[in-house]
Order: C-alpha cells, then sequence, then structure tokens
C-alpha cells in the first residue's frame, strides 16, 4: 500500500472517529449547550476532513451533491469556535438569536453558489467532468479569502472574549475555572497555527510554488488530531467542561463579577489598598463585621445611618471607606449581601417549599422588580435560570 493510501485510511478512520465523538458530546452532559456547539463543530471539522480524504474528479462525478459543500462548512469553523467559547464562559449569551449574524458569511457563500448547489444530481455531474466553470473557481477563490479573514477576525475576538472574562477577575477564578481558562487558550494557539499552514497552502497553491510536501495534508491531519483530543478530553475532563457545580461554573457572577467584593472578611481585607492607614483597615473590618454577624441587610428599610450607628461611625466616614476601599456604593455593598442570602437559601432549598417572592423578602428586597433587576446583575442571570442551573 502506498504511502497516499495510507495517508487517506488515516484520515478516513480519524473521520469516523470524529462523527462518532460528535454525537457523544451533543449528549454528554445532558443539554450541556457549548457541548452541543462544539459538537456541531466537530461535525463540520469531520466532514471537510472526510471530503480531502475522498476528493478525486471521480469521486464528484459519482457523488455530485457533495461538491462544494466542504467549503460551505469551512465558513463555520470560526464562528462556532467563537460561539463555543463564549456560550460556555457567559450562560446569558446562549440564545440562538445572538448568535445568527455569526453565520452571515456562510449563508451569503451558499447564495453565491446556489446556481450550482441547487442544479440536478446528472447537471452537475456533467458540468464536474468537463471541467469547473470559471465563475465557480473565482468564487471558490475569493471563498478561501473570505475564510482567511474570518480566522483571522475570530481568532482574535475569540481571545478578546477569554481576556475580558479572566484579567478582572484573576483574584477571585476557582482552580477549576483557570485550568478551563488555560485549555481554552491551548485550544485556540493550536488552531490558530493549523489554520496558519491551511492558509499557507491557500497562497502557495496560488502562486503556483513548488514545495516538496503539501501543506493542506499537514493541516488536515492536524485537524483531525486537533478534534479527537478535544473530543477526548472533553470527555476525559467533564469536572471542567461540563460541571454545574458552582465552583467550576464560569458564568456564576456571583463569584466573579463584583468589582473587589469578596465573600468573606479576609478576602475583603486583601483587597483594600495597601497605602491606606491601618485605621482605614480596621474600620473597614469594623463594617463588615457588623454586616456579616447582624445582618442588617435583611431589613427592606435599611438606611446608611443604620449602618453607620451599627459600626459606630458618621454616615460620611461610612460611605467613604465603602466607595474608597471596598469600590463600592452603600447600596451596591447592602445588594450583594442580599443576593448572597437568596443564593443561600436556594442552595438549601428553600425555594421548592416557598415563592421566590417570599426568599426576595426574608433577604431585605422590598419588591420583585427590584429583586430580579438586581439578581440579574449580579450573578448574570434571572433566579429561575439560577434555580434551573443548579438543579441536576
Amino acid at each position: 500500500m502506498e504511502f497516499e493510501e495510507i495517508f487517506r485510511l488515516i484520515l478516513l478512520i480519524g473521520s469516523v472517529l470524529i462523527f462518532i465523538m460528535s454525537f457523544v458530546l451533543w449528549f454528554h452532559p445532558k443539554s450541556l449547550f457549548p457541548n452541543r456547539v462544539l459538537a456541531a463543530l466537530i461535525i463540520v471539522w469531520g466532514y471537510t476532513v472526510f471530503i480531502f480524504a475522498v476528493q478525486s474528479k471521480e469521486f464528484f462525478v459519482k457523488f455530485p451533491h457533495l461538491f462544494g459543500i466542504g467549503t460551505n462548512f469551512i465558513f463555520l469553523f470560526f464562528p462556532l469556535i467563537y460561539i463555543y467559547i463564549k456560550t460556555y464562559i457567559y450562560k446569558d449569551e446562549r440564545k440562538i438569536s445572538k448568535m445568527l449574524i455569526h453565520f452571515l458569511p456562510f449563508l451569503i457563500f451558499t447564495i453565491s453558489l446556489s446556481k450550482f448547489l441547487f442544479i440536478s444530481a446528472e447537471r452537475k455531474s456533467s458540468i464536474i467532468s468537463q471541467g469547473i466553470p470559471q465563475w465557480i473557481q473565482e468564487l471558490f477563490f475569493y471563498g478561501d479569502i473570505g475564510i482567511i479573514s474570518l480566522g483571522i477576525f475570530y481568532t482574535v475576538l475569540s481571545f478578546r472574549v477569554i481576556h475580558k472574562f479572566e484579567y478582572p477577575n484573576l483574584h477571585v477564578l476557582t482552580k477549576n475555572q483557570l485550568n478551563v481558562i488555560k485549555w481554552l487558550k491551548q485550544f485556540l494557539v493550536i488552531n490558530a497555527l493549523l489554520w496558519a499552514i491551511g492558509t499557507s497552502g491557500v497562497f502557495i497553491e496560488t502562486l503556483e510554488v513548488d514545495i516538496p510536501f503539501d501543506l493542506f495534508k499537514i493541516y488536515y491531519l492536524g485537524l483531525t488530531i486537533l478534534t479527537l483530543w478535544m473530543s477526548l478530553f472533553t470527555l476525559y475532563k467533564p469536572d471542567l467542561l461540563s460541571s454545574k457545580e458552582r465552583e467550576s461554573d464560569l458564568n456564576l457572577k456571583v463569584l466573579v463579577g463584583l468589582k473587589s467584593f469578596a465573600n468573606t472578611k479576609n478576602e475583603l481585607l486583601q483587597s483594600t489598598k495597601k497605602d491606606k492607614s491601618e485605621v482605614d483597615k480596621i474600620d473597614v473590618t469594623t463594617i463588615i463585621d457588623y454586616i456579616e454577624s447582624s445582618k442588617p441587610f435583611l431589613d427592606s428599610e435599611m438606611t446608611l445611618q443604620n449602618l453607620a450607628d451599627g459600626s459606630g461611625m458618621t454616615k460620611h466616614r461610612v460611605s467613604e471607606l465603602l466607595n474608597a476601599e471596598i469600590g463600592l456604593s452603600f447600596s451596591d455593598v447592602i445588594n450583594e449581601y442580599r443576593v448572597k442570602e437568596v443564593i443561600r437559601l436556594i442552595n438549601e432549598g428553600s425555594h421548592k417549599q416557598h415563592k421566590l417572592l417570599h426568599l426576595a423578602e426574608l433577604a431585605g428586597f422590598n419588591s420583585k422588580a427590584t429583586f430580579n433587576r438586581i439578581f440579574k446583575k449580579k450573578t448574570g442571570m434571572t433566579p429561575s435560570q439560577y434555580i434551573q442551573d443548579i438543579t441536576p
């Protein structure tokens, strides 16, 4: 068996494994949206690998409807990567309506090629056997330019999504979350390197430069390995990529979305400015101790004066410390504690015996509208979505 045949066989076996993995990811774990996006990405990757392995004039004459579909699917590569990363990190992005615009290049190319795609099989076979028309060749050329541009654009956009999430929250990210961020970056870097190889292949082919090896073979072999690695890693590390536990939920903004507010007194003190006096730190400690021990926020009528009286300071002093040392206003601090109280009640299962409005009132909220607005602002999801998210 010649090397060319062995290589094609490897890609064919790889594409079959990719298709199997895509179906596994679609259903494992159950109803996890980002994994379904990843499954869709793997399907289009697997199809293009398969087409590359079997492509020949004779093959397309026999199966004419497969001609051109692979190029169509390549327009989905980077948009799906971007959607996967963004929907994994941000739960409120998991809406089909927010994703449609990313499929516009795919739709435009499909419409441009529709004159060929939607004719009969016999007519397609005749066109392919006689030679691809000039207009189709030109369309594929401009399609390649568009695909290369999409690769650059969405790679930068994907890194920006990760950067925007990671750096403001480094001080509160858990070990599992940092592992996920690291994995996502590795995935993007490897994919970008492979894309650079494929792009180089396009330019070399266009310029008719003679080199001793086929860059497209390197690209598709690398894509096969990357796809299988991604699939196996996802299945082998479900705690990183699919866990609904609070610790590894990247979008639980109650843990990472607070500017410098922490869940414990010690973390809060670490967030104070180091050049401030020890008196300021002691006073901040006094305020936090009072809030956490007496829980005055449970009273819906609580005011800044109440907090000042309870901590033995003036209103001005309390307001100054909250803004300068913690970086939050009085109402923001109180609402943080109220949201945390509701989350505590939900995690204990109180929502099964009482309505959400009752839990909100217990936590100090005085209206349903205010409760829903603040809860979503602090956590990135509505109370009902949070309950659904933590429910096995």
